[in-house]
């Protein structure tokens, strides 16, 4: 039996839409990101396009009359890291209870990777985005900054263990 080209061609056709990655309705491929562990109501814990050093501002302002600190949280949308530091300093009861009685948080914006939305009020604040995402920078009531923190070594697994961001709030606490 003699193989015409159209032939040849057809079934080389029908036998391509058969493979799995070749048909449309091919399954996506898992990804190499870390599974994100943050619940929904806080997937989103930096918000776009607001004016963070206006919100900094007004935090000192606040903390000069109540003594707290201000603590700056740098991160964005996209950082599983720093949903994981949001889902502890929201969840953790103990961790929760430390900022609201020793702290005001303003979370900082970073934007999409290698964007440089709010690029000059970390320069402000010591550069905290050289030590990676998310990180934390310590301000005292006049708005001065008393510690940059990476936020590395407050990890423990998968997470961030409250008992050591705990004891780094109570290091960092106004006195």
């Amino acid at each position: 039996m003699r193989w015409s080209p159209i032939g040849v061609l057809l079934a080389f056709g029908c036998a391509l839409g058969s493979l799995p990655g070749c048909s449309e309705r091919a399954e996506p491929s898992p990804s190499n990101e870390p599974a994100e562990s943050a619940p929904p109501e806080i997937a989103r814990p930096y918000e776009e396009g607001v004016d963070a050093q206006a919100q900094i501002d007004a935090a000192v302002a606040r903390s000069r009359d109540d003594g707290k600190r201000v603590l700056l949280v740098f991160g964005a949308n996209w950082c599983p890291w720093c949903r994981r530091l949001e889902h502890t300093l929201r969840n953790d009861e103990g961790v929760a209870g430390d900022l609201r009685d020793g702290f005001r948080v303003v979370h900082v914006d970073v934007g999409a990777r290698g964007s440089d939305v709010n690029r000059q009020v970390a320069a402000r604040y010591g550069d905290p985005l050289s030590n990676g995402l998310p990180c934390i920078v310590v301000l005292d009531r006049e708005g001065e900054v008393a510690h940059v923190q990476e936020t590395g070594s407050l990890e423990s697994g998968d997470r961030h263990d409250p008992a050591l961001v705990r004891a780094f709030l109570a290091r960092w606490r106004a006195g």
